[in-house]
């Protein structure tokens, strides 16, 4: 304890334990495309469905996907970053 365990060196490591490493994305593995449907899109961006709908209609985001009994508006996380910078505009 009188020490920083910055300076207690490797040795102060218990034995058997390997330091926790974060597994590296190969380049050539796709992007996942994951999918958020209207309703929590609203929810994300604060907005009503049917000014969601309004934003999207005009900006050409987002997509129809056949669901299990209707059509469904969704979104990818990168259509949802750029409605978001839509709506709030040009920042300094």
């Amino acid at each position: 304890m009188g020490q920083p365990r910055h300076e207690l060196g490797p040795q102060s490591r218990r034995p058997g334990i390997l330091p926790l490493r974060r597994p590296n994305r190969m380049t050539n593995q796709p992007i996942r495309r994951e999918m958020i449907d209207e309703s929590r899109a609203a929810y994300l961006l604060g907005l009503p469905k049917e000014q969601l709908r309004e934003i999207c209609e005009l900006s050409g985001l987002g997509h129809l996907e056949q669901g299990a009994t209707a059509l469904r508006l969704v979104f990818t996380y990168e259509e949802l970053y750029k409605l978001c910078r839509l709506i709030v505009g040009p920042t300094s």
